[in-house]
């Protein structure tokens, strides 16, 4: 016998911090809405509660401007009136970082619970499309079920509304899965009673026949909406009306009834990453990876400062016992997360909006590049009232494994004063003559190679506690340096010292008018302006390499759409000049200019590209290090076109059609195929997918992995098997457009003009290219993406310093590991290191840590110990299951 339906209706908002309205725009609304929230609280004994969107930025931003409101704020919280948590901000989940992800959940949580119990759902209604490990992630702070919409849907096998989804560790949540008008399906908006029960009616046509259980999810609210003045009203026509079994309750309640009916194990498994779903609803996935640029790279560099320099320099500080930043951490990552909500990450809002998204940037930038001077001053002594000659350099590698690798870095020589001010204490003397070369030293004695990439008279500055700063002009030597055996999350030191003859170093770098060869690899570039790479150890050449391809674009934000007579023009079309600008004997380096003509825009009449042809001058240099097996670029534009597509394309030649992209904890393989164009009637597959670090095809005999900076967009050619496109530009002028074919479905957004989405003026792509045997378990490519993204610190001293020549803090052993996060631990007394298993069977690992600790033991995402470690004083092993996410909490001796 069936068991009578219970309809749960959930009051909530979804709550865009940003959008079609700025920030503070929004909050006028937000501190409106709530004030009435409490009014309708006090006034309506049956209203249940509100659901606060699963986000604490939208409390917190309410109580920024209404901290007289906090106790009855707590007060609704404790009486589950208001449901909060358990995220910080509801953020895009492909664009960021796994650790941002992490950071999300536990700022979240945190901030929540000093207001009350938190909401324990993984609510992620409005993401577009969700991450393989994303159940991983929310078990790992015990959250146990998920509510999604986008992404996912609309396929055979996917017609109901629970499932059990799972990560590639094995990790499950159960997953409610909501219906095509995702959360604002259940808005009454209306107190006519001869409206109502039809308005249910059609709502029970949609989601009763998805339903396994009797337990029935209706969200009642939409974008930026009050609460509905009519639900209480409402339910009660519906239970009178319609004899319907009607609960007004909240989310928690809800999953923990579906639970109790639904067959977890016998649910339908959902694995991985959902990245589709276009059937049946907008997932807008066919443009906002690429949409604002420079946004997506400001992200990139910014989490990266966080992850790769200031967090592993304040863990090693804090267990050495010196003093803690992690109240500035936090800040920065909040600036982070903010703008990493899914409508400003993925470029679909106003203009108005990034003018405060990059500024948060800056000052994340700001705070890791002041701080963690800081730290390292903290760290090596520091003597500010030392201003002349660099007597030491001293290179910090911030990842758990050795490495050896090229450095860029700075060297001054004091050449004299300069005077701020009326100061007659400070005497003027004539500057300093000038040497011809210097040299540094190891700690082996050793003079390594250098090379000058730059040498300038400048000014430099040393900053004091005490005093003011000290003013001086400086002969500045840009130099790369050989840096051998850096220890692991460690440095090495070299003593700085002048000398009158220059060096000349030999090593295996050739370079000449447009090739270049090391052991490895030899790079040629040809009239077109395209690379040939040949990989010395198997003889396989790659050629057709770095090629740029630009298409018009009529789409929006949201979605590329390209015309209907689209004029598609290739760089090869034209002829490049190629000269040397680096010549070893550490770093060759290739400057490639291409003078294209592009159409300047698009006719309105017509929506085709413009026969008006401007100039368009790409500038590429191509890098060559002499120990480096990958091929690194770095592509400058002047952006002068509107509407249009740049992208950089990699003819690997291996026959596939299946890519593997990095992705947060995890390396994803997707198989790209074509599909029939009828049936789609939101918007069509296009192929578009995402990619974090790096993104690889490979066959049987020969593979090519291709390293981004913040260029998260990539698409698998399927007309051109194992060619890869990589989105450097998509310059758009419309927040959404109607009629676009690639998106039948209609607007996606509210009509604005964004002129700052064309992203004119200069443009600077980063990225590489790895050529290499195929591989099963991507670790060496994790490897090379980790040191890529993860460039070595290098500071200097103007005095002498008592400290070890050489430093390793924490070590990580187990090939198949790959490192995440080297952190302080939330609270203090201790730090965090995680790391995950790229592999799909157990693997040991080993932790050398050289530092006083008094305990190990294995935590969760939380940072809370489950299973404590046998760890002697110098480190000891653990074990990662396959595709596990792995957190060890060290807790540190308390300095006395």
């Amino acid at each position: 016998m069936s068991i009578e339906p219970t309809y749960n209706i959930v009051t909530h908002a979804h709550w865009d911090r940003e959008w079609y309205l700025s920030f503070e725009e929004y909050r006028t609304w937000l501190v409106d809405m709530v004030d009435e929230l409490f009014d309708r609280i006090d006034k309506d004994p049956d209203f249940d509660s509100f659901l606060f969107d699963g986000q604490m930025a939208m409390v917190l931003d309410y109580l920024e401007v209404r901290p007289e409101m906090l106790k009855r704020f707590k007060e609704n919280v404790g009486k589950k009136k208001f449901i909060i948590g358990p995220w910080y901000v509801l953020v895009d989940q492909f664009l960021p970082s796994g650790e941002s992800h992490v950071r999300n959940l536990l700022y979240g949580l945190a901030f929540a619970r000093e207001l009350g119990e938190p909401m324990m759902v993984g609510y992620i209604p409005d993401q577009f499309g969700h991450i393989a490990q994303m159940p991983q992630i929310l078990k790992g702070f015990n959250i146990d079920s998920a509510v999604i919409y986008r992404g996912f849907g609309g396929e055979p096998g996917q017609e109901s509304s629970e499932y059990r989804w799972q990560a590639p560790d094995g990790s499950s949540v159960l997953m409610v899965h909501l219906p095509k008008d995702g959360y604002s399906f259940g808005y009454f908006g209306s107190d006519k009673e001869e409206e109502i029960p039809g308005r249910f009616q059609r709502l029970k046509e949609q989601i009763d026949p998805r339903a396994r259980t009797s337990q029935r999810l209706v969200l009642n609210g939409g974008d930026h909406h009050w609460a509905d003045p009519n639900v209480t009203k409402a339910a009660k026509i519906i239970s009178e009306k319609l004899g319907a079994k009607v609960r007004l309750t909240n989310l928690q309640d809800y999953m923990t009834r579906l639970k109790s009916e639904a067959e977890f194990d016998s649910l339908p498994v959902v694995d991985g990453e959902m990245r589709f779903g276009i059937r049946h609803a907008f997932a807008v996935i066919g443009g906002t990876a690429s949409s604002r640029m420079y946004v997506k790279q400001a992200n990139y560099d910014c989490q990266n400062k966080l992850e790769h320099l200031l967090e592993p320099l304040n863990a090693i500080a804090v267990a050495l016992g010196k003093r803690s930043r992690a109240g500035l951490i936090k800040q920065a990552w909040k600036y982070v997360l903010q703008s990493q909500d899914h409508d400003v990450i993925c470029g679909s809002s106003v203009d108005s909006v990034y003018d405060e998204t990059m500024v948060r940037y800056s000052k994340v930038r700001e705070i890791a590049n002041r701080t963690s001077i800081q730290i390292l001053n903290d760290l090596i002594p520091f003597d500010g009232s030392q201003y002349k000659d660099d007597k030491h350099l001293f290179l910090f590698n911030l990842l758990p494994h050795k490495r050896s690798e090229v450095v860029e870095c700075n060297v001054e020589f004091f050449i004299k004063d300069v005077i701020i001010g009326v100061n007659p204490d400070v005497k003027v003397y004539p500057d300093v003559l000038r040497s011809e070369w210097f040299k540094l030293v190891s700690p082996e004695g050793q003079e390594m190679p250098i090379q000058l990439l730059d040498r300038k008279e400048d000014f430099g500055i040393t900053y004091a506690k005490y005093s003011y700063p000290h003013q001086t002009r400086v002969d500045r030597w840009k130099v790369l340096v050989m840096a051998d055996a850096i220890p692991a999350m460690g440095y090495k030191e070299y003593s700085v010292k002048k000398k009158e003859s220059v060096e000349k170093f030999e090593t295996g770098l050739k370079v000449g008018g447009d090739f270049m060869e090391n052991d490895y690899v030899s790079v040629r570039a040809g009239a077109d302006g395209t690379l040939t790479i040949t990989d010395k150890a198997t003889g396989e050449v790659y050629s057709n390499l770095n090629l740029f391809e630009d298409s018009g674009d009529i789409g929006d934000e949201y979605t590329y759409c390209p015309p209907d007579n689209n004029l598609v023009v290739n760089s090869t079309g034209f002829k490049s000049s190629v000269r040397a600008v680096e010549l070893g004997p550490l770093r060759g380096a290739l400057e490639i200019k291409i003078p294209m003509k592009l159409p300047a825009g698009i006719k309105n009449e017509t929506r085709e590209r413009s026969a008006d042809l401007t100039d368009f001058e790409l500038k590429t240099t191509v890098y060559l290090a002499c120990n480096s097996k990958k091929v690194d670029i770095r592509t400058e534009v002047a952006n002068n076109v509107r509407d249009h597509r740049l992208r950089a394309i990699f003819r690997s030649g291996a026959q596939t059609d299946v890519s593997y992209a990095d992705s947060q904890f995890c390396v994803v393989k997707r198989r790209h195929r074509k599909y029939d164009m009828i049936g789609f009637p939101y918007e069509l597959p296009q192929n578009l997918e995402v990619l974090q670090r790096s993104v690889t095809v490979q066959d049987g005999s020969r593979a090519m992995t291709v390293f981004a900076k913040g260029l998260p967009e990539y698409e698998l050619l399927l007309d051109e098997p194992g060619t890869l496109a990589l989105t450097l530009l998509r310059s758009v002028g419309n927040l959404s457009s109607p009629n676009l074919k690639t998106r039948p479905g209609g607007e996606a957004g509210w009509k604005n003009e964004t002129p700052g989405a064309q992203c004119l003026g200069l443009q600077t792509f980063e990225y590489s290219i790895l050529v290499h045997t195929p591989t099963e378990d991507f670790v060496e490519v994790n490897r090379l993406a980790e040191e890529y993204n993860s460039p070595v610190t290098a500071f200097t001293r103007k005095h002498d310093v008592d400290v070890q020549r050489e430093m390793s803090y924490l070590e990580l052993d187990g090939k198949g590991l790959a490192f995440s996060a080297f952190k302080e631990a939330e609270g203090g007394n201790g730090v965090v290191f995680r790391c995950y298993n790229m592999r799909d069977n157990p693997q040991q690992g080993g932790l050398t840590a050289r530092f006083p600790f008094e305990s190990v033991s294995v935590a969760n995402l939380e940072e809370k110990g489950t299973a404590p470690l046998e760890f002697k004083k110098a480190g000891g092993n653990f074990s990662a299951d396959a595709r596990t996410i792995v957190t060890l909490r060290v807790d540190i001796k308390r300095r006395r």
